[in-house]
């Protein structure tokens, strides 16, 4: 009998994973204790975006404003980067920019990936059956954002939903559920959350392991109130008692805009390759998009080496350059960062 155990857990989400990378902590907690100017160590993980297309239209997308120009990172290039990374112990997680599943190339990039020791995840909308791969992957994320058909296309903007259920479906009998896990992402919106229980019902029938959900950050009128954000995640906690499916809600981190003040030390955690080739900073910084270079061009190793990074870096430790960022994942990181270095009772637990 298939082992149908929920092995993924909370922490998986937790900032404490950096604990797993000190030698990274003490170069960043270097940088803001100002005894080194830029971190100088690969990062943790990397976004890296395989296209530009979509086949959904979410009206709040975060990258709405790179889609539709046709782009796709050339596949040997893709080759390339996976190797670079398996070498360098950095995680890979395939997604935004467009639908990753859309590359005419995306299944052999992951078993490329797969092949040259990368771990990699997937933030996917489901649209594209990926049952023959999805044990190359460690994780895989469903952006679902929606609890009926009608939610979803007021969402997503086409009618796919049970497509998406049927394609979870199907991955229930094949994946190896203590190596991959698979989440369901919901962006939280005033109008798509209606019907949740039943949508919590249909996903643990479906033995999916857990719910991530955060408030829309792209749409200020559809964002909902934090009480109404505290009051759903009390009726999702009740939802989920005594089930198999889990579910993580982050609220306080996605309200949090301009870095909350703070300078971006923590932006060498992570990086972005654009389905351009383009190595960013963030996809938050609308404002002020740092390019460090371009990976058509240069290795990844040698743009994070470059002099265009550690220029970056200067800037970024200004905390008035952070001023017009988006919610960001990351502010959490350099909240986290500063408190550690104001610490006045270090030496004690």
């Amino acid at each position: 009998m298939k082992d149908k155990i929920n092995y993924w857990d909370e922490f998986e989400y937790d900032k404490l994973k950096l604990l797993c990378h000190a030698e990274k902590v003490r170069s960043v907690m270097e940088v803001a204790e100002h005894i080194r100017i830029y971190d100088n160590l690969p990062p943790i993980s990397v976004e890296m975006h395989l296209t530009d297309s979509c086949n959904l239209a979410c009206p709040w997308c975060t990258d709405r404003l790179l889609l539709g120009k046709g782009t796709k990172l050339d596949k040997e290039v893709a080759f390339r980067l996976l190797r670079e990374f398996g070498q360098m112990g950095i995680g890979v997680t395939l997604e935004g920019g467009g639908e990753p599943t859309l590359h005419p190339d995306f299944k052999e990039i992951v078993r490329y990936g797969s092949m040259s020791g990368v771990s990699l995840g997937l933030i996917t909308n489901g649209t594209v059956d990926i049952s023959d791969i999805i044990n190359e992957l460690r994780w895989v994320r469903i952006s679902l954002d929606a609890s009926t058909p009608e939610e979803y296309i007021l969402e997503k903007g086409k009618n796919l939903m049970d497509r998406v259920l049927d394609n979870i479906k199907r991955y229930r009998e094949l994946r190896d559920y203590q190596r991959v896990f698979l989440g369901i992402g919901y962006v939280i919106t005033k109008r798509n959350h209606s019907q949740i229980e039943s949508i919590i019902d249909k996903l643990d029938e479906l033995e999916v392991d857990y719910l991530y959900l955060r408030p829309v950050e792209e749409d200020i009128e559809l964002i909902p109130g934090r009480e109404e954000l505290y009051d759903l995640r009390k009726k999702i906690l009740n939802l989920t008692e005594n089930r198999r499916i889990k579910f993580k809600m982050v609220i306080n981190d996605r309200l949090i805009c301009d870095n909350a003040s703070l300078p971006c030390i923590a932006h060498g955690l992570t990086s972005i390759i654009h389905a351009n080739g383009d190595v960013v900073c963030c996809e938050k910084r609308r404002q002020d998009i740092l390019r460090l270079g371009n990976v058509n061009e240069r290795t990844f190793r040698e743009i994070w080496q470059s002099e265009e990074r550690i220029q970056a870096t200067q800037k970024l430790l200004d905390a008035s350059n952070q001023l017009g960022c988006s919610a960001c994942r990351i502010t959490g990181f350099n909240i986290m960062i500063n408190n550690l270095k104001k610490l006045n009772t270090r030496e004690f637990i």
